[in-house]
């Protein structure tokens, strides 16, 4: 069947040349003798169409949807708006959309869309409208005659992280597809760097292309700023269902959360909310049990959408819910699997396998740590990993020194701390495991005062939960020994901020290679 679009005033005619499951009548003749070609399908091109097509590119090459703000400035191209007036009906200053989401969109959509050509604001309507004859053109060649929104969701409320640089994950994926659609919260959490947000924002991008979607809304938020509850819940009700005026909002929280719990009990929403820990780390009381309240609400109320959060640590609110059996499951994210890590590696510029295996093994498959380590690899050493092992050394990226600063800063207890210590100098002096008999025993003595099993257990628990110790059980006696990763072993024996060694009655480390 030959295929070829006429394009007129705004509109797309898909025609075929031959005819289908019935002989040409005289009034399908032309005066030429000829068949008529036979009219498949006519669609008037909106901005909402374009933008469908164009966003199924942008995932295919890019591995992300286009962002709020980058649409924002599209629909203004459309339209042949300035800045000024894009931005006037927004929350951005004309100045960052010009200079900042414009210039790196008009070089993404050359990339994609733009067949050699530069896509910039002026000519960007012709290239969407040319963009969406050939897909309607390719698509009625093989038969397939959905229309582009239909295939795939646009992500609200946020940028999502870009993802077109992902590796492995592949049955973590597979599990998040069944869980997003089994639970009303899931918790994802890991250490800093480990791939929480980019795991989360792989998951989104994928589930907005799936040919029979799932959810109606899927929406990517960044709490990491805290915002206030009242704040968020009120974003996340105009964007699923915009407020026809602000005084049609409830006046009080609670008022609100029933109202969302309404709109994702008709819609099914796909909510995340990334780096959430930081809403209960405010010193404001009342807002940790706002949001204590609220996502209890979220988990145990009816409701057929599913809130997934990236954490760094399982909240204690959250925890509890698990105790009780609530629909809330915990999901640890640990590092890349060896064939992944490798490829991350490889196509970072590393090939020697015996040393990549042993940047894996030291960084536990961190993604975020092995980029560092290559970044300084090429600095300093020239891009020679012989020379680095040569000098070998742990480093410690500047985003894991600053989770660990928190946490020596304003989380460990006391025994806690004395825990990690301890930990760090035996692995230097003796061996790499120390057993939980020979822990219990050195800790005591080198306390002033008894410490109980009990508060041992208890610290150690909270210790594994934040991926700060790693326990491992012999298959044969089944005794449990810890160990540190290298690089919170280093930061401990380094103590750069000075937040380690706050008592004069440790005593001084060595200094770590």
């Amino acid at each position: 069947m030959g295929i070829y679009c006429v394009k007129m005033i705004n509109t797309v005619t898909v025609f075929s040349t031959e005819s289908q499951f019935q002989a040409p009548t005289h009034s399908s003749l032309n005066q030429t003798g000829q068949e008529s070609p036979k009219v498949l399908f006519t669609v008037k091109v909106t901005f909402e169409l374009a933008l469908a097509v164009v966003n199924k590119l942008v995932f295919a090459k890019k591995g992300r949807c286009l962002s709020e703000a980058e649409i924002l400035v599209m629909k203004g191209a459309w339209d042949d708006d300035d800045y000024e007036e894009i931005a006037s009906n927004s929350s951005y200053s004309p100045n960052y959309l010009k200079g900042g989401i414009a210039r790196r969109l008009w070089d993404m959509l050359s990339e994609t869309i733009g067949n050699g050509e530069r896509v910039g604001k002026k000519n960007l309507r012709d290239f969407l409208e040319q963009v969406t004859e050939e897909y309607y053109a390719q698509s009625a060649s093989k038969e397939e005659h959905n229309f582009p929104g239909n295939d795939l969701i646009q992500v609200l409320g946020g940028q999502l992280p870009d993802v077109s640089s992902f590796y492995g994950r592949v049955k973590e994926l597979t599990l998040l597809k069944e869980l997003i659609a089994k639970q009303r919260c899931i918790s994802l959490v890991g250490v800093a760097g480990i791939g929480k947000t980019a795991l989360a924002a792989k998951l989104l991008a994928e589930v907005s292309a799936e040919s029979q979607p799932r959810f109606d809304y899927l929406i990517w938020k960044s709490v990491a700023h805290a915002p206030l509850l009242q704040d968020l819940v009120t974003e996340l009700l105009n964007i699923i269902e915009p407020l026809e005026t602000p005084s049609s909002s409830p006046k009080y929280t609670q008022a609100m959360i029933t109202m969302l719990l309404k709109q994702m009990q008709s819609r099914r929403c796909l909510v995340v909310l990334d780096e959430s820990e930081a809403l209960f780390q405010t010193k404001n009381l009342e807002q940790r049990l706002d949001y204590r309240l609220f996502f209890r609400r979220l988990v145990e109320e009816q409701h057929q959408s599913c809130l997934l959060l990236t954490n760094r640590i399982l909240l204690d609110e959250l925890n509890d819910l698990i105790v009780a059996k609530r629909p809330l499951r915990f999901f640890r994210i640990e590092g890349l699997d060896e064939d992944a890590a490798m490829q991350f590696l490889s196509e970072k510029g590393l090939t020697d396998t015996e040393k990549c295996h042993q940047l894996i093994q030291t960084y536990r498959g961190n993604p975020s740590e092995l980029e560092a380590v290559i970044e300084r690899i090429n600095h300093f050493f020239s891009g020679s990993t012989q020379v680095f092992f040569q000098n070998p050394t742990t480093l410690v990226s500047s985003k894991f020194e600053a989770m660990l600063n928190h946490v020596f800063g304003h989380v460990l207890t006391e025994i806690e701390r004395k825990i990690l210590i301890y930990t760090a100098e035996e692995i230097v002096s003796t061996t790499e495991f120390i057993s939980f008999a020979k822990l219990l025993s050195d800790i005591r003595q080198r306390q002033k005062t008894s410490v109980s099993t009990l508060e041992l257990i208890k610290a150690l628990e909270n210790l594994e939960k934040q991926s700060l110790i790693e326990s491992s059980k012999n298959p044969v006696t089944k005794e449990i020994s810890f160990t540190l990763q290298p690089v919170i072993k280093k930061y401990i024996l380094t103590d750069p901020q000075g937040l380690v060694r706050v008592s004069d009655a440790l005593p001084n480390l060595a200094v770590a290679s």
